[in-house]
């Protein structure tokens, strides 16, 4: 089997057929598509198995566990492929995008996963102007460099359908991280950069179709960006560090944000009992990193005054001052 298309379901009836016609449109051979549903509760499952009667390379799997990790794995463990293609079952493929991908990978076998471009769109791709700037070129980056480019820089980071993974690469890395609620794709595709060498492909791949229902908007609605980051910091990053030999740079931006991330916290709460047990918290979760005593004091400080201008004292100059002078001999 060449490759397998994994898409994960959750209430996603209105989605199933354009999907299906998204991968089929591809005018792909040697594939399967791999359909998991997570405790859908509209009719899902029954447009899926309407699928399954009229084409044999569907395929449906259920994870009861629910949440976009658990039935990414659950699809990668199931993918029986040469290639592994995870899809969001309400965007959008260009034509011929998955043909290109495949084509890099056949053409480098010392190439890990590749990746393209993605837009984000209320509508479709036919009702979407598709920028004019791609090229087609394959740009070529030993590890970890974009580990490290999208560490640095968030806003480069695509969604998981921009990339192409070979199987093999689950086996080196791991799976999604189910511990994460948010954020997982952005977590393993850090560690993908970190540890494997990726090249990427200078053409748009798909389309991420905004709106108000997706996963990603309801969880952002609820939760502030500042929970939303952390939890993949100390659960995904963190452990990445204390596991691995990390460039200084890995280290300079995990201990800044981590320690940063503190204070803002802090001063973002209301009632000194609550910002006093959060600061306990948050220093437990970092374990086994320690605080310095200087920034340990004057975390002290911002839970009893919690005011903007001392925030901004301790973000933009204790912590870069300690990161630049002692982050070496940590």
């Amino acid at each position: 089997m060449k490759l397998s298309v994994v898409i994960p379901v959750y209430n996603g009836a209105d989605f199933i057929q354009k999907s299906y016609l998204s991968i089929i449109n591809q005018q792909l051979e040697d594939f399967e598509i791999l359909y998991v549903d997570n405790n859908s509760k509209d009719a899902s499952v029954k447009n899926i198995e309407k699928l399954i009667e009229k084409d044999t390379r569907v395929k449906l799997f259920t994870q009861p566990k629910q949440g976009a990790a658990p039935a990414r794995n659950l699809g990668i463990e199931k993918a029986s492929g040469t290639y592994v293609y995870i899809f969001d079952v309400d965007d959008e493929i260009y034509p011929e995008a998955l043909h290109k991908m495949i084509a890099v990978l056949d053409a480098n076998p010392e190439i890990d996963a590749v990746f393209g471009r993605m837009i984000k769109s209320p509508k479709g791709i036919s009702e979407t102007e598709k920028p004019t700037d791609e090229t087609d070129k394959v740009i070529f980056q030993e590890k970890p460099y974009w580990g490290m480019y999208w560490f640095e820089h968030l806003k480069h980071v695509v969604g998981p359908p921009a990339f192409l993974y070979k199987r093999t690469v689950f086996c080196k890395i791991g799976g999604y991280n189910e511990d994460l609620k948010i954020g997982q794709d952005t977590a393993l595709d850090i560690k993908l950069g970190m540890t494997c060498n990726v090249a990427f492909l200078d053409t748009y791949i798909y389309l991420y179709f905004k709106h108000s229902t997706s996963t990603l908007e309801k969880a952002k609605k609820k939760k502030d960006n500042i929970s939303l980051h952390w939890s993949r910091f100390v659960k995904s990053h963190l452990p990445f560090y204390l596991e691995n030999e990390v460039p200084l740079k890995y280290k300079d931006l995990l201990y800044s944000y981590l320690y940063a991330t503190i204070g803002k916290w802090i001063c973002n709460t209301k009632g000194l009992a609550k910002r006093s047990a959060l600061k306990k918290q948050l220093l437990e979760e970092i374990t086994p990193i320690s605080l310095p005593l200087l920034l340990r004091w004057y975390l002290s400080i911002l839970v009893i005054i919690p005011v903007n201008i001392a925030l901004k004292f301790y973000v933009y100059y204790l912590v870069p001052f300690y990161i630049n002078n002692s982050i070496k001999k940590l």
